[in-house]
């Protein structure tokens, strides 16, 4: 553990400390039984306090080796790490995990909307119950507009899908009250920076498409940090948006620059996190955006469905594996 975990830590410990003695001390404690295991909680927090003044906080008690830091996030007072734990709780951890993994999924967008003009695929898949990739389709920020969003959480499991949980909530609350992606970025970022203590970065883009039926569409974009999303014209040639900002969760003065580009009839752009150009072969290379754009320019008269599903066949294929190692994310629009 770092200093700044420890400190980071030792505040968790006190916040909830006092928390504790106020509950304990106020006349609704009056009404319940459990002044007994709040004793003893409060007893924990102090001796979990000690163990941050004699730097001893997060050592496992059985193995030594550390426990999770996003465990000590939900449960501070903890002392075994989860390779430790009985299998009692190993049960109850698997119970949890399964519920929290119909939590996620259910946070994800249940159906893909209809925009003018476009055909839209997505295809998304966890590499454990729970994911670190986020996708959305927002409510208009004006009468103009319509916003996609695709993130992904550096890692995966359970403290990746806690932190996009947080990420999704943030961004709708402030996506309906900020019109433009820069600037709802920039004020994604700071939200981050300032309330979730994450040792895991976010990268993300985000999109807002011109309604229109003509055959010219205007795109507007940030992208904080994430894999260039690839443009792939009716002709074959390939344009990128590049990133246009820092990850999320880094720094909370970085400032986050916007980019334009034009959709015609035919064209398709292609988001995606790394799990996809990422997923690795028995000789170790990487699946790669040359293949994903070989692979979309092939298939490009074929109906847009298959063109989304044949990809991921086509790097499950590459990776020799039915298994994602890697959370894996893609998103398609198809300009009419």
């Amino acid at each position: 553990m770092q200093v700044s975990d420890f400190e980071h830590f030792r505040d968790v410990l006190l916040e909830r400390r006092q928390n504790l003695t106020e509950w304990l001390n106020s006349a609704s404690m009056a009404h319940t039984g459990d002044a007994e295991k709040v004793h003893r909680l409060l007893e924990q927090i102090k001796e979990a306090l000690d163990r941050v003044k004699s730097a001893t906080y997060g050592e496992c008690k059985v193995c030594h080796e550390g426990v999770e830091l996003h465990r000590l996030e939900v449960q501070p007072v903890k002392q075994i790490c989860l390779c430790c734990i009985s299998e009692e709780e190993q049960a109850e951890l698997e119970e949890d995990l399964y519920l929290a993994s119909k939590i996620h999924r259910a946070l994800l967008p249940q159906t893909t909307p209809k925009i003018e003009g476009f055909e839209v695929e997505v295809r998304s898949l966890a590499a454990s119950n729970i994911g670190g990739d986020y996708y959305d389709f927002l409510p208009d920020t004006d009468s103009q507009t319509f916003r996609v969003i695709i993130a992904d959480a550096m890692g995966h499991g359970l403290p990746a899908g806690l932190l996009m949980s947080n990420l999704q909530g943030a961004m709708r609350i402030l996506s309906s009250d900020i019109n433009e992606p820069g600037p709802l970025i920039a004020r994604l970022n700071q939200w981050l920076c300032r309330n979730v203590p994450v040792t895991k970065f976010v990268s993300l883009v985000c999109l807002d498409i011109e309604k229109t039926s003509a055959k010219e569409t205007r795109v507007t974009y940030t992208n904080a940090g994430h894999c260039q999303p690839v443009l792939i014209r009716k002709d074959g040639s390939v344009e990128r948006l590049e990133v246009t900002g820092g990850v999320l969760g880094v720094d909370e003065e970085f400032t986050y620059d916007e980019q334009r580009v034009s959709l015609f009839s035919g064209d398709i752009l292609v988001l995606y996190t790394d799990g996809i150009i990422e997923a690795e072969n028995a000789q170790g290379e990487l699946y790669g955006e040359d293949r994903l754009v070989e692979f979309i320019r092939a298939q490009q008269k074929d109906s847009f469905q298959n063109v989304v599903d044949g990809l991921l066949n086509s790097v499950f294929e590459f990776s020799g594996t039915s298994q994602a190692a890697d959370d894996l994310t893609v998103l398609m629009l198809h300009k009419k």
